[in-house]
């Protein structure tokens, strides 16, 4: 009898601490309906919807999920009617905190040496369009930073967050250039109507505008932005009928959506075809048309959201445009991130603190891993997003194109697999 209940109990702990690998689908839920939920799709292509409920005891996450980032060991995810931000274990899934203090309207999220800062439209009584600042520690407010009308997307560089100002209640053309440390908008620089979509590589950001959806003869703007300089490099206008709706990108080319189809470019050298790789099967109107896009490890996710009125579907296609997947997830999927519960377990904190270790760490131009002759790392970056997969060699891992931040790093060879932070300065 003891046996039977040592091995179950085996079981039970090898089940609770199995390693689970995939991505994670935000499902935004219909506005008031206060039913916002999380899809995983694990590695296997396996879907388990209801994620944050079935491991929070039938917990309901909020109303309108809008963002969704990793940072550390911890999920942060954005409900904009509920006014909150979860705070999620990443290991368990399990609920850490809920903060509900100065949002407004809260959009999307970006993360800044030890704060936090999100986005808010305003519109209940306080006072209009703000970045809300937070402590990473103690998840306290700290101030609130004004900035132009409805901001939403925020990213950030080194001491500086760039938030693109899409209009909120109306229509914006301009992004704001905060200093982190001083807390106040330095520049606000117009980058076009409606803009959507941005990150960065090199030093550049990369930033998209859909153009203003009232006005038929308004398309999209691609603008490149110096962040050494603080200038823009280029505003390139998209051909005639472009209202562009989504941009990712896997590093070397820029991936785009117009209504359900999918367009490439190269990032050296960008030039908007009227020809899309793919067509998303997705019943354009008005209303509908693809509610998500992104590029995680390689692959290209669409969000589908069926009208508004059914589960969402999420389509996957290859770099080339070849549909790979269809999955069926919960109402409105809105983002997508790669994600894994991966901490190191006894044999590899063993084996990483004996024989494998980052140096130097904090670093800004080269690492190296103690102990490693020859294997491969995989950087990911806040968002889970694989963004640097090289083999080691005894030249190290060149990191000074990388902005300041914490990132995870995985090591494989013959013998270890190994995931340690670091942190470049």
């Amino acid at each position: 009898m003891k046996k039977i209940y040592f091995l179950i109990l085996a079981f039970v702990i090898s089940f609770a601490n199995a390693q689970t690998e995939g991505v994670l689908v935000l499902n935004e839920g219909g506005a008031g309906s206060n039913n916002a939920e999380i899809s995983l799709i694990s590695s296997q292509s396996v879907v388990t919807n209801n994620y944050f409920k079935i491991n929070n005891n039938n917990a309901v996450l909020g109303d309108t999920a809008q963002d969704i980032k990793i940072f550390g060991d911890k999920i942060f995810v954005v409900l904009n009617i509920s006014n909150q931000i979860k705070v999620i274990n990443k290991s368990d899934f399990s609920l850490i905190t809920t903060i509900s203090a100065n949002l407004d309207n809260p959009r999307y999220i970006a993360f800044s040496g030890n704060k936090f800062y999100v986005t808010n439209w305003g519109g209940s009584g306080s006072v209009n369009d703000y970045v809300a600042v937070y402590d990473l520690n103690t998840f306290a407010h700290e101030t609130n930073i004004q900035v132009g009308a409805g901001p939403e997307k925020i990213y950030s560089k080194g001491n500086k967050l760039y938030v693109l100002l899409k209009g909120g209640f109306g229509i914006n053309q301009f992004m704001d250039v905060i200093n982190t440390s001083t807390n106040t908008v330095e520049s606000e620089i117009n980058v076009g109507d409606f803009p959507h979509s941005i990150f960065e590589k090199d030093n550049l950001l990369y930033i998209m505008s859909s153009g203003n959806p009232y006005i038929s003869n308004s398309f999209g703007t691609f603008t490149i932005y110096n962040t050494t300089t603080q200038n823009t490099i280029s505003s390139t206008p998209f051909p005639a009928g472009t209202k562009p709706a989504y941009m990712d990108t896997d590093g070397t080319n820029i991936y785009y959506m117009k209504d359900a189809s999918i367009y490439k470019t190269p990032i050296a050298n960008p030039s908007f075809s009227t020809t899309p790789i793919a067509t998303a099967p997705i019943t354009v109107t008005s209303y509908a048309t693809a509610y998500g896009f992104n590029i995680v490890n390689n692959t290209i996710y669409v969000a589908d959201p069926k009208g508004y009125i059914a589960p969402g579907k999420i389509y996957t296609y290859n770099l080339q445009g070849a549909l790979q997947n269809t999955f069926t997830v919960s109402m409105l999927p809105n983002q997508i991130i790669a994600y894994s519960n991966a901490t190191l377990s006894t044999n590899e904190k063993t084996k990483a603190s004996s024989s494998l270790s980052l140096y130097p760490n904090p670093v800004s131009e080269r690492f190296f891993v103690q102990g490693l002759k020859t294997g491969n790392i995989q950087v990911y970056d806040a968002n889970g997003r694989i963004i640097l997969n090289t083999v080691y060699t005894q030249n190290g891992v060149d990191v000074s194109m990388l902005s300041k931040g914490v990132y995870m790093v995985k090591i494989a060879d013959n013998n270890t697999h190994s995931t340690q932070k670091l942190i470049i300065k």
